[in-house]
């Protein structure tokens, strides 16, 4: 691997990294303010709350990261069948115009021959 891309590999871990953290710390923080509203409860009833509700939050949100990689991939097969199908058919086509071309450069070569006979 070159260097240039590694770098960019490994801005590309931490930029996930800092994200993932980000959302962490986010989802804690909704976590806290849920549990704080709620009346009644000792600071540890609110302690375990806010680590189950941030736990479910942390899940939920790779679950939708997961579905939304899963469906990028299904995308991209989808766009690669497409292309490939699209290259083939190009790619028969102009085979079909070059051969006619051909037909038509050697019926003009020896219609001309014939003429000049």
């Amino acid at each position: 691997m070159d260097a240039s891309y590694e770098a960019a590999l490994g801005l590309h871990q931490i930029e996930g990294f800092l994200n993932q953290e980000a959302n962490r710390r986010e989802a804690h923080r909704r976590a806290r303010d849920f549990a704080w509203e709620l009346p009644g409860l000792t600071t540890d009833q609110r302690l375990v709350i806010e680590e189950a509700y941030a736990h479910k939050d942390v899940e939920n949100a790779r679950q939708v990261a997961r579905h939304i990689a899963d469906r990028i991939g299904q995308v991209e097969a989808q766009y690669e069948a497409r292309h490939r199908s699209f290259a083939r058919n190009t790619a028969v086509a102009m085979g079909v115009v070059t051969m006619g071309l051909i037909g038509l450069c050697i019926a003009v070569i020896l219609g001309t021959a014939a003429g000049a006979a």
